[in-house]
């Protein structure tokens, strides 16, 4: 049995669901999601529950941490790519009007929503330069329970040959704001959803002073990804 003891120090990573524009979930797709299974439960400590009806031809693997769920595994639909991928899901209220902004903003949107029963609802979106993601408009399903510990999701970074593209674009669908910053490693971005700190601040009293007080750079509070 896993321990579901979390400690003081990760509890701030418990999470209940996430606003508009942030990034909620991620799984992967796999060619044997059964291998897979068995091989992140081993590296990372997960408990999977493949929560596909029986007679399914496909698996969809639930991970979860002391209990919650940090996220998934999935078979490779018949429509995608043979090869395995890591998927990030950003949080919307309305999954169709986001769609639309991607299409408007010069995006593709490869699969149209529709809905995920007992879930969400949820679409499949490229960028101008073909980089993936999932519009998720949640429903019982909220997104990553818990976060930023050892065995969970921490980041999700955003890799553009063409900065300035990408940042027209996902300010335009999103909301996000850019900041660049000098890390030494080429140009980089901190991105910025305004007002998720207020979100987390609720959640996670005097986390804002506790990344102030660690030197992180300022609005670090709202940023959810780096853009390179």
């Amino acid at each position: 049995m896993q321990n579901d003891t979390l400690s003081a120090q990760w509890a701030g990573g418990v999470r209940d669901g996430y606003p508009d524009g942030v990034p909620c979930w991620i799984d992967t797709t796999q060619p044997d999601p059964q291998a897979s299974a068995e091989f992140y439960g081993g590296l990372l400590g997960w408990e999977l529950e493949d929560t596909m009806p029986a007679g399914s031809t496909g698996h969809y693997f639930v991970a979860r941490l002391h209990g919650r769920e940090v996220a998934a595994i999935s078979s490779i639909a018949a429509r995608a790519s043979t090869r395995a991928m890591w998927n990030t899901y950003i949080s919307v209220d309305n999954a169709d009007e986001t769609a639309h902004r991607v299409e408007q903003a010069r995006g593709r949107v490869l699969a149209a929503p529709f809905d995920v029963p007992g879930a969400g609802r949820m679409a499949e979106c490229e960028d101008p330069s073909g980089a993936g993601f999932r519009l998720w408009q949640a429903r019982e399903h909220r997104g990553a329970q818990l976060v930023n510990a050892p065995g969970s999701w921490n980041w999700s970074n955003l890799n553009s040959p063409d900065a300035e593209d990408a940042m027209r674009f996902y300010a335009a669908v999103f909301g996000w704001e850019f900041s660049e910053l000098d890390l030494g490693a080429g140009a980089t971005w901190m991105v910025r959803r305004p007002g998720y700190a207020d979100f987390l601040e609720v959640r996670n009293p005097g986390i804002r002073a506790r990344h102030a007080a660690a030197g992180a750079p300022p609005g670090f509070t709202d940023a959810i990804c780096w853009l390179q």
